[in-house]
């Protein structure tokens, strides 16, 4: 068969499902890009709820070690290993800059070593227990968006965060709904990981647009006191 026939025989519609999955990981490489941006030029990590940070990083990790022991195509899920990475420099970075409180060497050195017991558990899972760790991944979905949403309606403001990064979140989990069914078929614990996180960010969104006035002026103000 030569190239024309090969091109010829392939599924239109799994072509463009792939093709949005690359786009998924490319964009995937910038996500939290925004953010990183808005925390080094305020130096602060305002806005940022330390449960939410650390539980992301275990969502996307969770999604990312299911999908690779599973065998699925890296276009099925690359974006969540990417983001893995940038949500545990998003953590470094609130280490180094969050003051209200601090964050304590005790408190460092106990996730790095939950994390590590964590990588170790999930690479001696036996594969059929694998599925608990999207099953997992429902309930931290929730308690990382929920601490991040409650943050912002206690602050009344988001902070450093970046409503850019979390547009990307949900344009990944809308597309990703459907190349996972074509990719990778029906598979539940993904389908309802992506739903629930499509729902949460809808409304981490709408809080950037009902807070973007105190947002503005928390910045106004935290400028204020650096000229002081």
């Amino acid at each position: 068969m030569g190239f024309a026939d090969e091109i010829q025989s392939l599924d239109p519609m799994e072509v463009v499902m792939k093709l949005l999955g690359m786009l998924i990981i490319v964009g995937s490489m910038l996500n939290k890009a925004p953010l990183f941006l808005n925390i080094l030029k305020t130096k602060s990590v305002a806005g940022m709820s330390s449960p939410a940070v650390y539980s992301e990083c275990l969502m996307y990790a969770n999604a990312a070690f299911y999908s690779y022991l599973q065998g699925n195509p890296f276009t099925a899920y690359g974006e969540t290993l990417l983001i893995t990475f940038q949500s545990a420099i998003v953590i470094l970075l609130m280490w180094k800059l969050k003051v209200e409180p601090k964050v304590s060497l005790q408190e460092r050195i106990l996730i790095s070593a939950l994390f590590s017991a964590y990588v170790s558990t999930v690479f001696s899972l036996p594969a059929d227990k694998r599925h608990l760790l999207l099953s997992i991944n429902m309930p931290v979905t929730f308690f990382s968006r929920g601490s991040q949403i409650y943050c912002y309606y206690t602050a009344k403001h988001t902070g450093s965060q970046s409503i850019i990064t979390n547009i990307m979140n949900f344009t990944g989990s809308a597309i990703r709904v459907m190349t996972t069914i074509n990719l990778v078929g029906f598979d539940i614990p993904m389908l309802a990981g992506y739903g629930i996180s499509l729902f949460l960010n809808t409304i981490m969104i709408a809080q950037f647009l009902i807070y973007k006035k105190n947002t503005a002026a928390y910045f106004k103000e935290l400028e204020a006191k650096k000229k002081e």
